[in-house]
């Protein structure tokens, strides 16, 4: 499906209006203690200096263990004006956006507003009722994958009605008339399929029993109370509101050849699916409040989540899903006794990674000026450099 997309980009590429602003420079105010001399610096940086030379634009990188906090980036953040990447600039995160709606989850379902094993159609019953099987799926069936809903991606129709207008903010109800009467993958709780349509019906089960956008919750209940100032929940409605932003770029013809700035297309983000833009400063504040201070939910909620990871039937798997939307990752790359809680992020111009390894009590940020969701010549170069780092943050 994707060759007969790629083609179609490039004729509306050079139409977009621009939303996303050439990268400026970093705001003034405190920084991070960084121990220069952290052990795992060095090989850190060979990894990430490799990376650029083989044609990946900008990356940047943060590791918090027993020997402090250490951050760096390489390349830059903006090719066309030459400006360098900098741990403060802010970039697409994806599917990372994913962990912090099934946060707002969790949050709801301590204050009795939600429950996982409820049925979503008693929380979204008019969806619910226009999806296959939407009346046996459960709130903890989306949040783990195991739902079987159409992943909205995956919809030639969708795909070509988004390249048509890539400015365009897309809502969630918009994005449904694409999946509704699409054929599930199994049956509910058969198995894991990875939907993005799973976290945008988790998103609107979010508005329907509060009242209130899953958007300005986030900032409400988790951007502000941790003073994340350099995170953004970005739909494409308006210009993007801070100016430090690195661009996104993807080799759109996919030859190895010339690699374009692509910031300003929406792939329709915005939908709890994705849409969160961040540095990895914040991205660190995000997960050592989650995971190692529990402040964002509750311990004992915690020890579920990471008790019940699913498919693990299933041996060829990479990664496993929870009900909190917390991955076990890099299974083929780590072995069993050191697992990688986060997620990962993809989107057409940028990718991230979000870790904690609590074998040696490591959180690990990185993100990427490239897209790594799309076929291209360097997508495998991403993830690479994905799995080196993350095999360097875990070595205890």
């Amino acid at each position: 499906m994707l060759k007969y997309i790629f083609p179609l980009l490039l004729l509306v590429w050079s139409c977009s209006p621009l939303k996303v602003p050439p990268t400026g420079p970093c705001p003034a105010g405190e920084t991070m203690m960084i121990n220069t001399d952290h052990p795992k610096a060095a090989a850190l940086k060979a990894v990430m200096d490799a990376a650029v030379a083989d044609g990946i634009p900008g990356l940047s990188v943060l590791i918090n263990d027993a020997d402090g906090t250490w951050m760096a980036s390489a390349g830059y953040a903006d090719l066309e004006n030459g400006i360098p990447m900098e741990p403060c600039h802010i970039n697409k995160l994806g599917s990372v956006t994913k962990m912090m709606v099934g946060t707002l989850v969790w949050q709801l379902i301590e204050e009795g507003k939600l429950d996982i094993a409820t049925p979503i159609s008693t929380y979204i019953p008019e969806v619910a009722s226009q999806l296959p099987n939407g009346a046996q799926i459960t709130l903890g069936q989306i949040l783990a994958h195991t739902a079987g809903v159409f992943d909205i991606t995956r919809d030639l129709n969708y795909n070509l009605a988004v390249i048509n207008d890539l400015s365009r903010s897309w809502t969630e109800e918009e994005i449904l008339e694409y999946v509704i009467g699409k054929e599930p993958t199994h049956a509910p709780g058969e198995r894991v399929s990875y939907s993005n349509t799973h976290t945008l019906l988790a998103g609107l089960i979010i508005e329907s029993v509060t009242g209130r956008q899953h958007a300005d919750l986030l900032q409400e209940r988790i951007l502000d109370p941790l003073g994340m100032s350099s995170t953004v929940y970005y739909d494409y409605s308006e210009n993007f509101p801070q100016a430090h932003v690195a661009q996104g770029y993807l080799d759109f013809n996919n030859d190895g050849g010339d690699i374009q700035n692509i910031s300003a297309l929406n792939p329709g983000s915005g939908n709890a699916y994705t849409g969160v833009y961040s540095t990895v400063g914040d991205l660190y504040v995000f997960l050592n409040a989650l995971l190692r201070e529990k402040s964002l939910t509750s311990a004992e909620n915690l020890e579920f989540i990471l008790s019940n990871f699913q498919g693990l039937e299933d041996e060829e798997r990479s990664w496993y899903p929870s009900f909190g939307s917390i991955h076990n990752e890099f299974r083929d790359d780590l072995p069993d006794e050191k697992p990688a809680y986060g997620h990962a992020g993809g989107d057409i111009g940028y990718s991230a990674n979000l870790n904690y390894f609590p074998h040696n009590d490591a959180i690990f940020a990185a993100t990427y000026n490239y897209g790594a969701n799309l076929p291209s010549a360097l997508r495998s170069r991403v993830r690479e450099t994905m799995v080196a780092l993350v095999k360097i943050v875990a070595d205890e």
